[in-house]
């Protein structure tokens, strides 16, 4: 990860000792949004400039001729770990609940609001913030879905079921963070040097 940090920050100083433009900065956006009429959710960092354009976040520059030079692009993932891991635990909570098993959360059904909310809350923070907070929702998902499927399996909750919960939950706390769905935008220096 500080390899990606040291990328970014060297691109960032080279942009903006090369490529000045002499343009003014607010007419920057508008020379990317030439390029990707429609461009939504822009965020500028000196004139290195990031959008979402038809389902992709684009990253780019103005160039010293007043030109755009797009640096990547990749596509937004409909569904982050986190969302993922949120919607197995529903889908395998209805199962349980369709075979006869009682809800053991007291919130019952009452916790999807909160579940959509929590996520929500987590895109509109910087990026570690957000980061943490996907995390967490992505071993509580897998690893309630993980225990739920085991105590289908076993027709009753056991410790196995507890088992099953806690070792596929700290599987997603390890291996499948939900940082995609963060933005992780440029104009957040002070984050991406505290991941």
């Amino acid at each position: 990860m500080p390899a990606k940090i040291c990328a970014t920050i060297g691109l960032i100083l080279l942009v903006t000792t090369s490529c000045a433009s002499k343009i003014p900065a607010n007419q920057w956006t508008a020379i990317a949004q030439q390029n990707y009429p429609g461009m939504t959710n822009i965020h500028q960092e000196v004139n290195v400039i990031e959008g979402i354009y038809k389902g992709q976040k684009i990253v780019g520059y103005v160039d010293g001729n007043e030109e755009w030079v797009e640096l990547h692009r990749r596509p937004l993932k409909p569904i982050d770990a986190a969302e993922a891991g949120q919607i197995a635990d529903v889908m395998t909570t209805g199962l349980a609940l369709s075979q006869g098993f009682s809800e053991a959360n007291p919130l019952g059904v009452g916790i999807l609001p909160l579940k959509f909310a929590l996520n929500y809350y987590a895109e509109q923070q910087g990026l570690r913030q957000c980061g943490n907070i996907k995390t967490f929702l992505s071993a509580t998902g897998w690893g309630a879905a993980a225990a739920n499927i085991a105590t289908i399996s076993a027709g009753t909750f056991t410790g196995g079921s507890a088992a099953a919960g806690l070792l596929v939950g700290a599987m997603a706390w390890n291996y499948f963070p939900g940082t995609e769905g963060c933005e992780g935008w440029l104009g957040q220096p002070v984050e991406l040097t505290t991941l």
